[in-house]
């Protein structure tokens, strides 16, 4: 089989869009592909240093449209929109930037990690090298996803920016915390966890519970709930000064490799509705307190989907009450969720060689990596969407 140069399309507001690139740029070379250049979206004036370390290839940064949030990270889709169309003209330099990164590496597909850019690219611009669109949002046409009641605006603006993604897409990868049947032009493709999530398989549980606050302004109400309940061991990634509110709880700087070992000995997790941090809780057995931001309406569609497959529970306020109740009668079963993401190097390279016009050359079972943490082929499938 032929090696494949790919090049990558990443979105960057976030940490999800970037780790699942440096875990598909593994699976990748494992199966003797090269990753030959990133090109970053989102108007960061810098990469992060994680990133560029783990991609060890050059790596470019554009600006490219984004959602606008007001107060408390709530969305505004009418802004969002506005501003696209004020400022159309200021992505031109971004589209060139794509169409010299293609020419420049010449790659044999093109791998798009949410990336509007990208997908404009796609319908302005004409080029004979195969697309592939990667993202949890791509479950949003599937019928095995649930989508929220009302929010007419927010899920009119997210499918809309979904549209826009897979534009011109030879096929689009929709990750999912479960197995579904593929649709056409949808394969449905298990979590992309980084490796650092696999070596962190069993670690002994302290009893504490990690919170990752978003809103800073929240800091007072989980003090006051820490506060009632002295036993509860806590602890916070936050941009709140890192210190300690008492010996129940501490605050802690922004980390993500630090944020992952406390997860790995956490009893539970408390987190907005995000794809990449959910499905890490997961793997890891850790049930999770969801709390979709507030004004996002693909967080509050991810915490139903992911209560349904038996992630935890969500809830509208961070008030870990709900939480506490539900530790009561957890169980972890973590296997049935791990044996799925096993499956992902097979049927994400396989759509990634497919696209290129060659046959996958391993079937749909488990990479290398992943083998090395014990994972195994047999996976259950959601039924009626109850838990595993």
């Amino acid at each position: 089989m032929s090696a494949l140069r790919v090049l990558f399309t990443v979105q960057g507001e976030g940490r999800g869009h970037m780790t699942q690139a440096l875990a598909l740029a593994g699976m990748l070379r494992r199966r003797g592909h090269a990753v030959v250049g990133a090109v970053v979206g989102g108007g960061r004036a810098e990469v992060p240093s994680f990133f560029r370390r783990g991609l060890a290839t050059r790596v470019e940064t554009v600006e490219s449209p984004g959602f606008v949030a007001g107060a408390g990270g709530r969305i505004r889709p009418a802004a969002t929109v506005l501003r696209a169309l004020a400022q159309a003209g200021r992505y031109r330099p971004g589209l060139d930037a794509i169409t010299a990164a293609i020419d420049r590496t010449e790659p044999d597909v093109v791998v798009n990690f949410y990336e509007g850019l990208m997908g404009l690219h796609g319908l302005l611009r004409v080029t004979d090298v195969p697309v592939v669109a990667v993202g949890h949002q791509f479950m949003m046409g599937h019928p095995a996803y649930p989508l929220a009641a009302g929010w007419p605006a927010q899920r009119l603006a997210l499918q809309a920016y979904t549209s826009l993604v897979g534009a011109g897409a030879a096929t689009r990868l929709g990750l999912s915390f479960y197995d579904a049947p593929d649709r056409p032009g949808l394969r449905v493709v298990p979590p992309l966890l980084r490796q650092a999530v696999f070596e962190l398989a069993d670690r002994p549980c302290d009893g504490s519970i990690l919170v990752y606050l978003m809103e800073p302004a929240l800091a007072p109400q989980l003090a006051a709930w820490s506060d009632r309940h002295p036993g509860v061991r806590i602890h916070v990634f936050s941009t709140v000064r890192p210190h300690d509110h008492s010996p129940a709880l501490a605050f802690h700087a922004l980390s993500g490799p630090a944020f992952l070992e406390r997860m790995a000995a956490a009893r539970a997790v408390v987190c907005t509705a995000g794809f990449e941090t959910v499905s890490e809780a997961m793997w890891l057995g850790k049930p999770a307190l969801m709390v979709p931001t507030p004004g996002h309406y693909e967080q509050r569609c991810n915490a139903a989907d992911a209560v349904a497959t038996g992630a935890g529970v969500a809830a509208a306020t961070l008030d870990l009450d709900p939480l506490l109740e539900h530790l009561d009668h957890y169980r972890p079963a973590p296997e049935p969720f791990r044996q799925w993401v096993a499956r992902a190097e097979g049927r994400a390279v396989g759509a990634i060689e497919e696209a290129a016009g060659i046959a996958p050359a391993w079937g749909d079972g488990v990479g290398d990596g992943q083998a090395e943490a014990g994972h195994i082929e047999i996976v259950p499938t959601r039924t009626g969407g109850g838990p595993w």
